[in-house]
């Protein structure tokens, strides 16, 4: 497996990582209820990123884009970081991408942003996530229950808590 690195999200990379999210389903287990309308725009995922404590990433193999995820500090807590919007290409999933990008952000919150805690949110219908969150260390904390798209689904929070 090349090496992987986290670069800083370009506006020009939401067209692809959007591409990832075939159906309606897919995407909504990636941003939950965060954006109104499916199929989401470039702009829309430019909306998402406004503001402060918000730090998108691109995850790239060379020159190409395989996944992405975004480091955000939730709260006053400078130690808190939440990360949200995971996802890695549709076609190398199960190539251990996700888990190579997980750890990356791990080290980056941890060196970069002094995090001691990290957290983040995953469906009950998305267990393959689950299984890669837990691979990296991330145990649950609570459970919750969400309305997407008018239905009722059911998730956990995670957290990782960064040893010394």
């Amino acid at each position: 497996m090349n090496k992987m690195q986290l670069r800083p999200f370009n506006p020009e990379d939401a067209v692809k990582i959007l591409s990832w999210c075939k159906d309606k389903h897919t995407f909504r287990l990636w941003s939950a209820d965060r954006y109104r309308d499916f199929p989401a725009q470039p702009e829309d995922v430019m909306e998402q990123y406004c503001g402060d404590n918000m730090y998108p990433f691109t995850a790239t193999v060379v020159d190409t884009i395989i996944g992405h995820i975004l480091l955000r500090r939730p709260s006053e807590d400078k130690t808190l970081v939440h990360f949200g919007f995971v996802i890695v290409d549709d076609e190398l999933r199960g190539k251990g991408y996700g888990k190579q990008m997980l750890q990356l952000a791990i080290r980056k919150a941890k060196d970069e942003f002094g995090a001691k805690r990290i957290t983040l949110g995953v469906f009950d219908n998305n267990p393959v996530a689950l299984h890669c969150y837990e691979s990296v260390g991330f145990k649950v904390i609570g459970k919750g229950t969400y309305m997407i798209d008018g239905e009722e689904w059911t998730g956990k929070e995670m957290e990782l808590k960064i040893m010394k």
